[in-house]
């Protein structure tokens, strides 16, 4: 090969190299300083849950799940913004919001990513942990029983939502929301994990909730912890706790978006077309 040809083939390399990297590099976190970029940021939708009437868990003093969902909704919602991510809050006070109206805000919005931020609550006050959800059917009696208090329905009501479900399935983004979980879940627990959290790692787990419904994105709700146990209730109300938490979903996001052919290239998802 003489100098010439050797030249040549050295630049198509480097080209092919730059090439590859700014394809493969989908995630729009960072802020960028052309303000067009700005109009290709990813959309997320941060639902905290309950809000006015609906309290949601209550704890050991009176404590309520809606207080904390809020203040970790808004608390997230700045850390994605100030890296460029374009965030909307189904509620930014301590507003009542229908279940089924925070997912059609998300599809107003065309958001990328839904992410309802709730707090476990049981009768048994011992249980403890973290566990992260996607829409889907289930026998499992413990997470239907989740469900069922978030969705604040009875059994029978629970069944046919169960029937509406199975007529979404073909629509639903199950795969997506199910990997989506499984990165945040994982990032949450090692988050936790560095602050010297031993609670529990209750997994990913999947259940017909009604605030899921109907999304048109990969959505998942995060139940952090249960406010009916007292040591869990406290570190629901420690600041260093909270902010490992919200670490852990923002990477949970960062892990998705890197690994998904789903989520975001230039504006455009890729199974829309421009």
């Amino acid at each position: 090969m003489n100098t010439g040809n050797a030249r040549t083939l050295f630049v198509l390399i480097v080209i092919a190299v730059v090439l590859s990297f700014f394809s493969s590099n989908k995630t729009l976190l960072a802020a960028s300083s052309d303000p067009l970029e700005k109009s290709k940021a990813l959309k997320i939708v941060i639902d905290p849950g309950h809000g006015g009437k609906a309290p949601g868990g209550v704890g050991p003093h009176g404590e309520k799940e809606k207080d904390i969902t809020l203040e970790v909704g808004r608390v997230l919602a700045k850390r994605l913004g100030d890296e460029g991510v374009e965030v909307f809050l189904t509620r930014e006070d301590d507003t009542y919001i229908p279940l089924e109206d925070r997912t059609a805000f998300a599809n107003k919005h065309k958001a990328d990513l839904f992410v309802s931020i709730h707090v476990n609550a049981t009768e048994a006050r011992y249980r403890d942990g973290v566990e992260t959800y996607f829409l889907n059917l289930t026998t499992d009696a413990s997470s239907n029983k989740v469900a069922q208090r978030e969705n604040a329905m009875s059994s029978s009501s629970m069944k046919g939502l169960q029937l509406i479900i199975k007529d979404l399935m073909l629509n639903a983004k199950i795969n997506e929301s199910s990997r989506f979980a499984t990165f945040t879940q994982n990032a949450i627990i090692s988050s936790l994990r560095k602050t010297g959290y031993t609670g529990k790692d209750l997994g990913v787990k999947q259940a017909p909730f009604y605030v899921l419904m109907g999304a048109q994105m990969p959505a998942i709700l995060i139940e952090m912890g249960f406010i009916t146990n007292p040591a869990d209730c406290m570190l629901l109300h420690d600041s260093a706790h909270l902010e490992a938490i919200i670490g852990g979903i923002m990477g949970g996001i960062r892990t998705f978006m890197t690994n998904s052919s789903y989520v975001y290239n230039n504006g455009v998802h890729e199974d829309e077309g421009p």
